[in-house]
């Protein structure tokens, strides 16, 4: 029997594929592919976190100017006009409440004061008719004397976080500070400073910025800014406001 063989040419296996230069290349597109995506994602959460941060510090720091604001506008107050000293500042509060000694001529970031809420000619000891806001450096908070509190070790209560500096520039009613400054009944304004810082350190931005006040006083200390700003990596903000007082005798 004969055998017929196939007329279909002999084809051979050829097989296709990269070269390694190819492979290269395409390796080389990928990564520069890849971190372009990181870098433009890195960016975009890293603008997020400052927003975000920012709007918090914002958030904070007016609100506890806002509070400072509304209860130093109402020092003195005195409805029934039965004490003779409406802007009742002082430096410090009789006892149960005694806690604190305040040297107006030094102490720039604490204030006393009294007022008569309701009116019966006596400042309350345990009531909030003693108010009083300090600066704490240790923890970086502005806060608030509270005197209904009965523990003594809770009577100072947190305000407002993440605070580098609280100052209080007193003026009389020529827009001058008062002379002596320990004449506290001389005091018709108040200019409020507070800087407040974000909760996150930024180690792309280093703070070299120089605070301060509208009178020109360095909110930074010597001790904690050698150089005169703070040269770390956070953001800060600072709020000054100049508060006209309600109540003058």
């Amino acid at each position: 029997m004969e055998v017929k063989r196939s007329m279909m040419p002999y084809r051979r296996n050829i097989q296709h594929g990269f070269t390694v230069i190819e492979v290269m290349l395409a390796t080389v597109i990928a990564s520069i592919l890849v971190t372009a995506v990181y870098q433009t994602f890195h960016s975009q959460q890293r603008s997020y976190l400052m927003q975000s941060g920012t709007a918090a510090m914002q958030q904070n720091l007016r609100g506890g100017m806002y509070l400072l604001n509304a209860e130093l506008r109402s020092a003195g107050y005195n409805p029934m006009k039965t004490m003779t000293n409406y802007v009742s500042f002082v430096t410090g509060f009789p006892a149960p409440n005694n806690q604190f000694a305040i040297n107006y001529d030094t102490n720039h970031s604490t204030v006393a004061f009294t007022l008569d809420t309701n009116g019966n000619g006596v400042i309350d000891p345990s009531s909030n008719e003693q108010i009083a806001y300090r600066f704490n450096n240790a923890t970086k908070t502005l806060e608030r004397f509270n005197a209904t509190q009965a523990n003594p070790a809770n009577k100072w209560e947190v305000v407002a976080t993440n605070i580098d500096a609280v100052y209080f520039a007193y003026f009389d009613q020529n827009n001058n500070p008062p002379n002596p400054p320990t004449d506290l009944a001389k005091i018709r304004q108040i200019e409020v400073s507070l800087l407040a810082r974000m909760e996150k350190r930024d180690d792309k931005y280093t703070d070299t910025i120089v605070y301060k006040n509208k009178n020109g006083d360095n909110l930074c200390p010597a001790t904690t800014c050698p150089n005169g700003y703070f040269g770390d990596h956070y953001h800060r903000s600072l709020l000054t406001t100049r508060i006209q007082l309600r109540n003058r005798g």
